[in-house]
């Protein structure tokens, strides 16, 4: 099944790719698959299928907590650390996430979105966009950002030689943050923005021993909307 847009020429993008080490591509899947995608992570799968994840957590690593009602204050207090080491200006997160693959043979809607990330079709596209031929998939999950999640200033630089987010929200305002915002070496100067744009992919390049700086700003207090994307990386 082909699920990149056919509009989209690969080759196009390559020179914003290799120019800017990153290119936003809008519309990139196809309409139906990408609304079912929206619709299963907005409604259709379990809430405690998420996991709030912060670091560095009250244990000194990161911390997973399944989202379940009982464990809401345990989450309040990992939360609490992430925003004083965040004001410290030290690397903190804090946000909700999927955690990898389901039970053999599950074959929910982000199984089969997964498999996809695996296959042919995207790893061929990445490759002609980059420039880097591709040939393993690293971490890929789901985020959700509500009020005060955030995602301090980072490089990615062990995770692999292209990095992935595709935005899976609908009618996000600006206003509400949760922007992605690329930066430069100094971290003091913010070269690129995006505001999540329902489908649209944005591919950002690592080099080796150094990858593009980039943060999630704070989504806001009394914002009742989530900021949901997927996130991943591949490698060479």
């Amino acid at each position: 099944m082909t699920l990149i847009n056919s509009k989209i020429d690969p080759q196009s993008l390559s020179d914003e790719f290799i120019n800017n080490g990153s290119v936003i591509i809008r519309d990139f899947l196809n309409q139906d698959y990408v609304d079912n995608l929206y619709n299963f992570f907005n409604s259709g799968m379990p809430e405690n299928w998420w996991y709030a994840t912060s670091s560095p957590g009250l244990n000194g690593y990161v911390k997973y907590i399944r989202d379940f009602e009982e464990n809401k204050e345990e989450i309040l207090k990992e939360k609490e650390l992430s925003d004083i080491i965040f004001n410290k200006g030290d690397f903190a997160y804090h946000f909700y996430r999927t955690a990898g693959d389901h039970v053999e043979g599950c074959y929910c809607t982000e199984c089969h979105f997964r498999e996809w990330l695996k296959s042919d079709e995207i790893i061929t596209f990445l490759s002609i966009v980059s420039g880097i031929k591709i040939k393993n998939f690293n971490t890929m999950f789901a985020s959700k950002y509500s009020q005060g999640c955030f995602l301090s200033p980072h490089h990615d630089d062990t995770l692999g030689q292209i990095g992935f987010v595709l935005q899976l929200t609908k009618n996000w305002k600006p206003q509400w943050g949760g922007t992605l915002h690329f930066i430069d070496d100094t971290q003091k100067i913010i070269e690129e923005s995006e505001s999540p744009t329902f489908n649209t992919l944005t591919l950002f390049h690592i080099p080796e021993g150094r990858g593009k700086w980039h943060y999630v700003s704070h989504v806001c207090p009394g914002v009742t909307s989530n900021r949901i994307a997927y996130t991943g990386w591949y490698t060479s």
